[in-house]
């Protein structure tokens, strides 16, 4: 059995950066950071006064749970 994968940048195009920064990490004043062209991410952000938040534009991108299965299901298919 072959183990698909996906990198730090489909996981942005699924919204799941968003998700997993509000509501696991920005509470603990720590942000996921990636590399726009490679897709890897090499580190967590710690914000110097300990709060991070996104711009309304960005937590508008935020996807169902549903919509993140359908668009894996199609990028793995693939």
């Amino acid at each position: 059995m072959q183990i698909k994968s996906i990198n730090w940048n489909d996981m942005s195009d699924f919204g799941l950066i968003v998700r997993i920064n509000k509501e696991i990490l920005h509470p603990l004043g720590l942000a996921i950071s990636r590399d726009l062209i490679t897709g890897f991410s090499e580190k967590v952000l710690v914000a110097d006064d300990g709060i991070w938040e996104y711009a309304v534009s960005v937590e508008s991108r935020v996807m169902s749970d549903d919509a993140i299965k359908l668009k894996l299901s199609e990028k793995i298919l693939k």
